[in-house]
């Protein structure tokens, strides 16, 4: 059927509308009239599959990869970048409007200056596709396996490295894990920072080759192998098993941000945009306000909390990732900080724990894209600092959670485009309590 695409959805797809119900069409833009053919109806709404684009949008663009198509991960890859910033400005607004009644001024988004090869990790799961080991994705909402043999949002150096990884794992006679055969490659993890290249190998219960090893270990990026063992018995949604083993090379990963030398282990999380990360940490330095205490929840290795060293007497990081700690406390140290501690344990436990013995100035928060859970709001209610620094990922659950805190009123929302070709938005708030 023929649909005039009418507004955005959430997830970068075109919204058109059928006896006024909303059609959700990925790969569609606003503005456009569009062929497409109905995949899924239900009581509400309808998904519909792309199949000509009859009036294209001017924001529509050829994207520079062949698998956009089967892939899905960069949603928004066929439109050029200023209705990208669009989208995503739209999203944070009606988002905030929506779930946190906000209707006042939304800062202009704060732009990507390098919109494609900016990505510093990947993870890649692994299968076997006409018995060939290859890497790659699975389609939005499905357990089809797409080969990513290129991918244009990975650093060059990166996608240098995956290939010589995986030629040399094809040759290896390695293959991927599959339920009915132990052993084999699950995914494939690699982070890359300032030139340099981690190579995590996520296994069934197996040994690796120390000539496997050897090998990756001569690619000249490489300065760190790692094996992850995962079975089972592990969380299927954890990247990582239980067991890690360092095969060759550095332990850890460093990078240089700004002014400071940061260390990460390979279950340490890192903004996945190195450019954009001290651009992010930045913006929170400049909304936070000055006092005795700021305290930190989800601090990962330390960033934020150590560019705002200079805002406080003394800077308190909360993080339950065990390795991240290790990694913070190391940086704080190796950095010279000495008023930035940072604590291993759950984010809603330890800041009523601080907030039972000192005043919390200011609280910073960074959570997972699921936000604050329910807990965390009742801990922040009862630290009642006098500034929350909210950094977030997910619109919805950002505003949802600022409706949450109704002793909080906004003073500042600042969007900052990390993650360009794909829907994703994030924004730093400013929140401050309203009997100050």
């Amino acid at each position: 059927m023929e649909l005039k695409v009418q507004r955005w959805g959430i997830n970068g797809e075109g919204i058109g509308y059928w006896n006024r119900k909303p059609v959700f069409i990925p790969a569609a833009v606003p503005g456009e009239t569009v062929l497409v053919e109905v995949e899924k109806e239900m009581p509400k709404f309808m998904t519909a599959r792309l199949v000509k684009v009859i009036e294209a949008s001017s924001r529509r663009q050829q994207p520079p990869c062949e698998h956009y198509q089967e892939c899905g991960g960069c949603s928004l890859i066929h439109v050029d970048y200023k209705g990208q910033i669009q989208m995503k400005k739209q999203f944070l607004e009606e988002s905030l409007k929506k779930y946190a009644g906000y209707t006042g001024e939304v800062e202009p988004m704060i732009k990507n200056p390098t919109v494609f090869e900016y990505r510093n990790s990947l993870k890649m799961p692994a299968a076997m596709v006409d018995d060939v080991l290859e890497t790659g994705l699975y389609k939005r909402d499905s357990n089809d396996f797409v080969p990513i043999h290129a991918c244009a949002i990975h650093t060059r150096g990166l996608e240098k490295a995956r290939k010589e990884v995986m030629d040399i794992l094809r040759e290896s006679g390695m293959k991927a894990w599959s339920r009915n055969k132990r052993g084999g490659l699950r995914m494939l993890v690699m982070k890359e920072f300032d030139g340099k290249v981690q190579v995590i190998l996520v296994t069934d219960p197996m040994d690796i080759d120390p000539e496997i090893t050897a090998k990756i270990m001569n690619i000249p990026e490489v300065t760190s192998v790692w094996q992850s063992i995962k079975t089972e018995r592990d969380p299927e949604v954890e990247t990582f098993g239980k067991v890690m083993r360092h095969l060759a090379g550095d332990e850890t990963m460093s990078l240089k941000l700004g002014d400071f030398n940061l260390t990460l282990l390979p279950r340490s999380f890192f903004q996945l945009n190195t450019q954009q990360a001290k651009v992010l940490y930045e913006t929170v330095r400049d909304m936070t306000p000055e006092g005795g205490l700021i305290v930190e929840a989800y601090s990962g290795i330390g960033g934020i909390s150590m560019f705002l060293h200079d805002k406080a007497k003394k800077i308190i990081g909360i993080e339950g990732v065990a390795d991240a700690v290790t990694n913070a406390r190391e940086n704080a140290k190796a950095n010279g900080l000495e008023n930035v501690e940072f604590i291993h344990g759950d984010a809603a436990e330890q800041l009523e724990e601080i907030a039972d013995n000192e005043d919390v100035d200011t609280l910073v928060v960074d959570p997972p894209r699921s936000g604050l859970q329910e807990r965390m709001i009742e801990a922040v209610k009862f630290a009642q600092p006098k500034n929350i620094i909210y950094v977030s990922c997910n619109p919805s659950t950002l505003a949802k959670d600022i409706e949450a805190l109704e002793d909080y009123e906004i003073e500042k929302v600042q969007p900052v485009d990390i993650f360009s070709q794909t829907s994703n938005v994030e924004a730093v708030v400013k929140l401050k309590r309203t009997d100050e």
